[in-house]
Formats: structure tokens, sequence, C-alpha cells
């Protein structure tokens, strides 16, 4: 029975398609046959499509991860090179600086730059590219643009060590530039603060104060900038007031200095 509704219903579906292409029977029905088949062609076509845009998104993101790496490398690249900008810029204002300083010193001069600092926490000590092959020696003044940054210390041919202002073995003579008093200069192990030794009540020392070297001794020469009165207290049973004093040279910093030859050497 239902081999005989097959075939029946195959030879219904040839004499359709006959009678349409001879006669063009279901011309009239093709517009409504079309509205049905819409949604199965749809359906059909549906997982090709699918799999096209997915192919297409996926390179296209991948594209995207590529070129957003590729702006990211431009990016890193961009900024190394301004900040090398910015750090060559930087130089060179110190450099100008250093130079503007050197013209004031009457004395000789070395040119050196810092190229290592001690690890030790207790010691505050700077090793620069300079050794009694150039002239350096132990004793020696060592400044920087703003102000004394220490002395030689230890020399060898091609490099020296030198000592910092800061550092609580050293001590250097100085005097008010505004008033002429005379003290000693102690560092107390940190960079950023000194003490001036010795200064009754009754002194003339104010915050703000300019403090040079006075001379007094066979190291450092006279008037060159040390350090800058912070605070001045005056504290009841002590004998003498305690004045804080912020080192002017740039300590932690400086990379490009000077090594001062006092005249008497210059002379022999």
């Amino acid at each position: 029975m239902s081999a005989l509704r097959f075939a029946f219903l195959v030879f219904l579906s040839i004499m359709m398609i006959w009678g349409d292409a001879r006669h063009s029977v279901f011309f009239p029905f093709r517009p409504y046959l079309s509205w049905l088949v819409t949604p199965i062609q749809v359906v059909v076509t549906m997982p090709q499509k699918v799999i096209s845009w997915s192919f297409e998104h996926l390179a296209s993101r991948e594209d995207l991860v590529a070129e957003n790496q590729a702006l990211n490398q431009e990016l890193l690249a961009f900024r190394s090179r301004l900040q090398k900008l910015d750090s060559l810029r930087a130089e060179n204002v110190r450099l100008r600086e250093l130079l503007d300083a050197s013209q004031k010193v009457e004395e000789k001069i070395i040119m050196a730059e810092v190229i290592g600092f001690d690890q030790n926490a207790y010691s505050h000590k700077i090793l620069i590219d300079k050794g009694f092959s150039t002239g350096a020696y132990v004793g020696q003044a060592v400044l920087d643009a703003t102000g004394v940054m220490g002395q030689v210390v230890e020399t060898s041919a091609y490099n020296s060590r030198v000592l910092l202002i800061a550092d609580a073995s050293h001590q250097v003579p100085v005097q008010l530039s505004r008033t002429g008093f005379r003290s000693i200069l102690r560092g107390v192990g940190d960079l950023r603060r000194m003490e001036l030794l010795s200064v009754p009540h009754s002194a003339d020392v104010k915050k703000g104060d300019i403090l040079s070297t006075s001379g007094l001794d066979t190291r450092f020469p006279s008037d060159y900038p040390v350090g800058v009165v912070r605070a001045v207290r005056h504290i009841p049973g002590k004998p003498y007031a305690d004045v804080d004093v912020v080192p002017l040279a740039q300590l932690a910093r400086s990379r490009h200095i000077m090594l001062i030859d006092k005249l008497e050497r210059v002379m022999e």
C-alpha cells in the first residue's frame, strides 16, 4: 500500500513539474510558494552564514589584537625615547649649571663624574672617575653646581673615593654670609640634614641664613656655599642652640662634579 502511495506521489510530482514547465500552471502561485519556502532556505543557509561570520569575526579580532600589540610596542618605544630625551635635557641643564659654577671658581678645577656610591648605610661616600693620574689627591675639595659636596679621602690611578659632607665623621669650618659668624658644620649621617656646632643662644642665626666655607682649614677654600639654615631651636638648660642645616649640594643626585685644586698647589 505504501509502495503504491509512493509511486502515486512520484507520478503526481512529475505531472506537476511537466505541467508547470509546459503550461505554467503554478505561475500564479509562485509568490506564495516562495514565501513558504523562504524560512526553510533561511534555516538551511544559517549554519553556513554563522560559520562564515565566526571566521570573519575571529580574523578581525586577531588582526585587532595584533594591531593593538604593535601599537603598545610603539607606545613603549616612544615613552622610552621621551624619557631619554627628558634625561638628556635634565643632564644638559645640570652641565650648564656646573659650567656656570666653574666660571665662578678662581682655583684650578678638574671635572669629574660620579660612577658609584658606597652601599654601607653608616658611611656616605661616592666613587668618581678621576684618580691621581689626572690630578686628584687626598684632601681635595669636591663641589657640584650648587655647593660643597665633600673631600677626596682615597685615590687610585683612575678613580677616587669622596667622603660627603653629610657623613657623620665629616666637619667643615663655615661662616654665616650675613653676619660673618664662624662655626663648624657637622654631618649627622643624613643626606638632607646637618648641624651647626657650638652656636650660643645670643648668636644672630636665623632660618634661611647661608653658610659658606670660612677657609680656616687646609682643605676647603673660602666662600664656597655649603648649606642653608633650616631651623634654630633654643632649648632651656642646653648651653648651645640647636641649628639644623640643609646641604646646598645635591648629595644624592649630582652626577657631574668639580675637584678644586687650591691656588698654592697651582702655583707650584
